[in-house]
C-alpha cells in the first residue's frame, strides 16, 4: 500500500498559499498549513479545511519543532510562502517584514532540518534584481536590491545556500514576477496595483499610475506560478541549491496595463525605491522544469475584469 506524502505549506492562508495547498490536496498530499494569517485568511482554505492539518502559528516560533515532532523524517516536501510581502510595506513597517520574512525563512529552514525534509521550496521575489544593465533578467546577474523587501528576500536566499551546503537539505528558490489573478487581496493599504485600479474603477476614478508609466513588468498569471511550485516539488534536481525565475517572459508598460483595464489614468510622482524594467528570462524554468507559462496578461486582466 502506498504511504501519502507529507508535505508542509507556511503562509497557506495566503493569495498564492491557499491555490498550491488546494492542488496538493487534489493531488493526495498530506498538507500540513502553517500560517499565522497576519496577511492571510482562514476562508482562503474553505475548500480543504477538513482535509488539511491547520496551526496557526508564527513559522519563527521554534516550538514548531517539538509539536511537529512526530513528522521527524516523513516530511517530502516544504513550501515556504509565508512573508510580510510588498515593497511599501517594507519602507513603512521595516522592523515588522524584517522580522517575518528575515526571521521566518531561518525559522522554516531550522523546521526543515529538523524534520529531515526532502527538499525546500523557497519563495523569492524578482526585487532582489533591482536596476539593471541587461533585461531580460536571467538568474546569473547579480543581485542589486533597491528596497527593504528586496534585500530581506536576498538575505532569505542567502540562508537557503547555507542550509543546502551546510547541513544537505535541497532547495529549489523561485522567484517570481508580479502575480496576479483572481483572490488577490483587494483590502488594506499595501493592495497590488489590480486590485487598486479596480477599486478605483469602481469608484469611477482615474487609475493611477507612478511616473511616466512606460516602466516595465512581468506579470505572471496565478495559476502559471501554482504549475511552477508543483514541477519544481517533483523534479530531479543535480545542485543542492536550485535558484528559477518563474515569470511570463514577457513585459509590458504600466501604461498598457492601463489600456487593457479600459480606464481614464492619473500619473504621479515616480517612486525611487522600485525597479525601470523588468522581464524574466525563463530559459532555465523551461530546461529545469519544463515550465510553459499559459495565461497571456490580456486574457488574465480580461478574467479578472469578468469577476470582479
Amino acid at each position: 500500500m502506498k504511504t501519502t506524502d507529507t508535505v508542509i505549506v507556511t503562509g497557506g492562508g495566503g493569495f498564492i498559499g491557499s491555490k498550491l495547498v488546494e492542488k496538493l490536496i487534489i493531488s493526495g498530499k498530506k498538507v500540513i498549513v502553517i500560517d499565522n494569517f497576519s496577511t492571510g485568511k482562514i476562508k482562503n482554505l474553505s475548500k480543504v479545511i477538513s482535509e488539511i492539518e491547520l496551526i496557526n502559528e508564527d513559522i519563527g516560533n521554534f516550538s514548531l519543532q517539538s509539536r511537529l515532532k512526530k513528522y521527524k523524517n516523513s516530511v517530502q516536501k516544504f513550501f515556504h510562502l509565508a512573508a510580510l510581502p510588498r515593497i511599501e510595506r517594507s519602507i513603512t513597517e521595516t522592523k515588522e517584514t524584517h522580522s517575518s520574512n528575515v526571521h521566518g525563512i531561518f525559522g522554516a529552514l531550522e523546521l526543515a532540518k529538523f524534520l529531515g525534509v526532502k527538499k525546500f521550496i523557497y519563495t523569492s521575489s524578482s526585487s532582489v534584481y533591482g536596476n539593471q544593465k541587461k533585461n531580460p533578467l536571467n538568474e546569473n546577474l547579480k543581485p542589486n536590491p533597491l528596497n527593504p523587501y528586496a534585500a530581506q528576500k536576498l538575505i532569505g536566499e542567502m540562508y537557503c545556500d547555507i542550509y543546502s551546503k551546510v547541513f544537505g537539505i535541497p532547495v529549489v528558490t523561485l522567484r517570481l514576477f508580479n502575480v496576479y489573478g483572481h483572490g488577490m487581496d483587494g483590502k488594506g493599504a499595501y493592495k497590488l496595483v489590480f486590485m487598486k485600479w479596480i477599486e478605483q474603477m469602481n469608484k469611477k476614478e482615474p487609475l493611477t499610475i507612478y511616473d511616466d508609466g512606460k516602466q516595465t513588468r512581468d506579470f505572471t498569471h496565478i495559476t502559471d506560478v501554482i504549475s511552477a511550485f508543483l514541477k519544481a516539488m517533483e523534479f530531479k534536481q543535480k545542485n543542492m541549491h536550485e535558484i528559477i525565475n518563474i515569470g511570463s517572459g514577457r513585459q509590458v508598460t504600466i501604461n498598457y496595463l492601463a489600456e487593457l483595464f479600459k480606464g481614464k489614468t492619473i500619473h504621479l510622482e515616480s517612486r525611487k525605491f522600485e525597479e525601470r524594467f523588468k522581464q524574466a528570462d525563463i530559459k532555465k524554468a523551461k530546461r529545469l522544469l519544463s515550465y510553459t507559462p499559459l495565461v497571456t496578461i490580456e486574457e488574465g486582466v480580461a478574467k479578472l475584469l469578468k469577476i470582479k
